[in-house]
């Protein structure tokens, strides 16, 4: 693997990385990327062993494979620490959604409570109302009687006053 070769692999691990951290991913998406940076890790390791041992003259090239392998060693971890972040943050995000909803919930319960104690306040006041209506009724029913047989007793009067008037006419 040439130093080109290395350095593209380098820039599209880079890319992938920041696609990656620029939306939500979810916990399968980030299973499969660390699968796959895992393989890509053993295969490197494989490459700077064979090239170790074929390149054993060639001291530069292998520090700098090693430096290479150490420098992606550092951006896996930090994508690994990234991910856990991130990871740490949905499920606080989802943990507060989810108390958010459990108090939207009380409210609502609290809210149809009291709504049905307005609607038993209402019933007690109906009932009251048509309780005070008939007594009502009943009163002035009993008005119009009492009224009734002061008419009756004032026109017995009145009879008894002309009877009487007739009976002390003649005697006149």
């Amino acid at each position: 693997m040439t130093k080109n070769t290395q350095q593209q692999n380098q820039q599209k691990q880079k890319q992938k990385h920041t696609q990656m951290l620029g939306k939500v991913i979810t916990d399968t998406e980030l299973a499969q990327e660390f699968g796959n940076i895992q393989q890509q890790l053993a295969q490197l390791e494989n490459i700077v062993s064979q090239l170790g041992s074929q390149q054993s003259g060639q001291n530069k090239q292998s520090q700098q494979n090693g430096q290479g392998f150490n420098q992606l060693k550092q951006q896996i971890q930090q994508f690994s620490s990234q991910s856990q972040q991130q990871m740490q943050q949905t499920d606080q995000q989802v943990l507060q959604c989810i108390q958010q909803a459990i108090q939207q919930l009380n409210q609502a319960v609290q809210g149809i409570q009291t709504n049905m104690a307005m609607n038993q306040m209402s019933h007690a006041l109906h009932q009251a109302q048509q309780s005070f209506g008939q007594q009502g009724q009943t009163g002035q029913q009993q008005n119009q009687q009492y009224q009734q047989n002061q008419q009756n007793q004032q026109n017995q009067q009145n009879q008894q006053n002309q009877q009487n008037q007739q009976f002390q006419q003649p005697l006149q």
